[in-house]
């Protein structure tokens, strides 16, 4: 996975296809792999000619994971996207 940085974390992320572009974001306690990949959802939307963007939220997967719970706030987390 490419990363970028993101505030003080490092964002973990993968782009698949060409196309229109479609961000994947990934739900609590999970990750792109997980919600995205294994479920085919990346594979059917690069097929169908979209370009699938996923990445793991910070705290998730191959992205950063910050001790502090100041790290977690709901704009920055947008700003990720």
């Amino acid at each position: 996975m490419a990363s970028f940085r993101s505030d003080i974390v490092d964002i973990s992320y993968e782009v698949t296809g060409e196309g229109a572009p479609v961000l994947l974001i990934h739900g609590f306690a999970s990750n792109a792999r997980v919600n995205w990949w294994d479920t085919g959802w990346v594979k059917a939307l690069s097929e169908a000619g979209y370009q699938a963007i996923t990445f793991d939220n910070r705290g998730h997967g191959a992205s950063s994971k910050p001790y502090d719970v100041s790290a977690y706030p709901a704009p920055e987390m947008a700003e990720d996207a």
